[in-house]
């Protein structure tokens, strides 16, 4: 899933053992419900800069999650490949492909693809790659894969810890127990933050033509005590969160509320976080 790696306890883990809640088909469903508003037009965003997709073309998802590139790309007509370490999500993912012949999804590690080189037009990591373990081997995996000519593009969080849900409970924690350290992010999301650094890291991957974009990736929904009833869930999924008690999670649900102030826009919660999209050529 695109998702803790290395510390991080924002988001859930691309690398994670078979007992992580994070890899369960609940977590699939309450993740697909509360983040898919703001990653998949990141993920269309992303298909428009890779094509043009037609019928042909032939698409990786690495750390597809619940298919926010996935099925638009399936709904191109493009014979589609979802990966994800979390079977829930493949799980999830397998039932919504259902309609498209041409697509599936598997169990599979991003950082070690059980794929043959040179078999993808396009490969794509929508907010994954960043969160790897060993990140650098997830982006040579990814090249790896593709034909020549092929291209890779990534999409990364500009500023921890990402965006939407994310970001309001990192605040709300950090008012309640201003003492604590926030939580270290991944390696990889602190070194593909930088446009710079994603151009270099790319092109030592083996891609040339690299471009990188920011964009503004928008999360909306309920305001107010509707939004700690619609997040419940994911909060509760979040370690920071559930390794509190339950006065612990009133004060920081009390925090929340505060921090939605900034965020309301009428009658809605409208949070906008930058986020880099880069392209490359496989030479």
């Amino acid at each position: 899933m695109q998702e803790t790696a290395n510390g991080s306890q924002w988001l859930p883990k691309e690398s994670a053992p078979s007992g992580n809640p994070h890899m369960s088909d609940r977590f699939a469903q309450v993740y697909e419900l509360t983040a898919h508003r703001i990653t998949a037009p990141v993920a269309v965003q992303a298909l428009r800069l890779a094509g043009p997709i037609d019928a042909h073309t032939r698409i990786l998802d690495i750390a597809a999650g619940a298919g926010a590139l996935s099925i638009p790309a399936a709904f191109s007509g493009a014979t589609v490949m979802a990966v994800d370490i979390a079977p829930g999500m493949v799980n999830l993912l397998s039932e919504r492909l259902k309609p498209f012949p041409n697509a599936q999804a598997s169990v599979m590690d991003g950082q070690a693809l059980a794929i043959d080189d040179d078999r993808f037009d396009l490969a794509f990591s929508i907010f994954g790659v960043s969160l790897f373990n060993d990140w650098r081997t997830g982006l040579a995996e990814q090249v790896r894969v593709l034909r020549s000519g092929g291209k890779a593009c990534i999409a990364t969080w500009k500023t921890p810890p990402g965006g939407g849900p994310f970001l309001v409970m990192a605040q709300a924690i950090r008012a309640v127990f201003p003492q604590s350290a926030p939580p270290a992010p991944p390696g990889g999301f602190i070194a593909l933050a930088d446009p710079a650094r994603i151009v270099t890291e790319l092109e030592e991957a083996g891609l040339v033509d690299v471009h990188v974009v920011e964009v503004q990736a928008v999360w909306q929904g309920a305001t107010g005590q509707a939004y700690l009833d619609e997040l419940h869930d994911l909060h509760r999924f979040m370690p920071p969160y559930a390794a509190l008690d339950e006065q612990g999670r009133r004060e920081v649900d009390q925090a929340i509320l505060r921090t939605l102030d900034a965020y309301t826009v009428g009658e809605r919660t409208h949070m906008v976080s930058p986020v880099l999209i880069a392209t490359g050529t496989k030479a």
